[in-house]
């Protein structure tokens, strides 16, 4: 009986750190002409034409390539009242895939249910070429 449940605890130990590689296949800096997304082990940031957002922790991948990660979305736009705040700011989820050198990801906001995406960016790539005016 100790045998098996010695294998069970192996493959669970094994399972973390395949888990782990696969997350590291991520890191880098992803662009593509509507998104510029930079990730780290600790998170990530992504730069919109008219966005911005961040991702609050590592984006762990499953044996597919496919994420889910929550973070925040913040449209931007010129303040037209003195004072007025030129962000607007909400709570995001993003869920995306990564195949090869490919990332594909939409985002939707939690509040509103609004999607945005999918956006396609590729490793090693420069994101948008214009800004929000």
């Amino acid at each position: 009986m100790r045998i098996p449940m010695l294998l069970l605890c192996a493959t669970v130990a094994c399972g973390g750190d395949i888990t782990n590689d696969v997350a590291e296949s991520a890191i880098g800096t992803w662009g593509g002409p509507e998104v510029s997304i930079t990730v780290t082990a600790q998170g990530a940031t992504a730069q919109f034409v008219c966005a911005h957002g961040a991702i609050a922790g590592p984006i762990l991948e499953d044996a597919s390539g496919n994420f889910s990660a929550n973070g925040t979305y913040d449209f931007e736009h010129t303040s037209l009242i003195a004072g007025q705040s030129a962000v607007d700011s909400h709570l995001a989820r993003y869920d995306g895939q990564i195949s090869g050198t490919t990332m594909r990801v939409s985002v939707t906001l939690l509040d509103t249910k609004q999607t945005f995406g999918a956006y396609e960016a590729k490793l090693g790539s420069a994101g948008p070429s214009s800004r929000c005016q």
